[in-house]
């Protein structure tokens, strides 16, 4: 059974987290937020975060993968599901970005409680880009 994921920051195609995780997943397209959402770059290694906040931010752009269980497992211990100050898995409804803007579909995506993000180093941004990804540091 596949899962549906919602990725918009270094588990994009391109990104320092995408050959690893989802390099063999189906991408299924390029979608955004139906509901705003504060993304932000945090901390001192400069990780994208979506602020589990609906309404407030801008509606982000990204990618959807269908991944099936093994790969939903690596996903939530990239983002530390299991961790008090890791992200959560929660669904979220996202359109195409091209095409028919009706064909709303469900996904998983990872949020952060928005008391666990501090250091914002921007302020809300709609797409993560490979300028941001340069300044990315991975988790030692």
């Amino acid at each position: 059974m596949e899962t549906l994921v919602f990725v918009y920051g270094t588990l994009k195609s391109g990104f320092p987290n995408h050959a690893r995780f989802l390099g063999n997943a189906r991408r299924v397209g390029e979608f955004q937020t139906v509901e705003a959402f504060p993304l932000v770059l945090s901390g001192e290694r400069h990780s994208p975060c979506l602020i589990d906040r609906p309404g407030a931010g801008e509606a982000v752009q990204g990618e959807v993968y269908a991944v099936d269980a093994a790969t939903l497992a690596a996903l939530d211990g990239l983002e530390r599901t299991a961790a008090a100050d890791g992200y959560h898995r929660r669904a979220i409804t996202v359109i195409p970005v091209a095409g028919p803007k009706k064909a709303a579909i469900s996904v998983h995506a990872y949020l952060k409680a928005p008391h666990l993000v501090n250091g914002d180093r921007t302020t809300h941004i709609s797409v993560y880009t490979p300028a941001m990804g340069a300044c990315y540091r991975p988790r030692l």
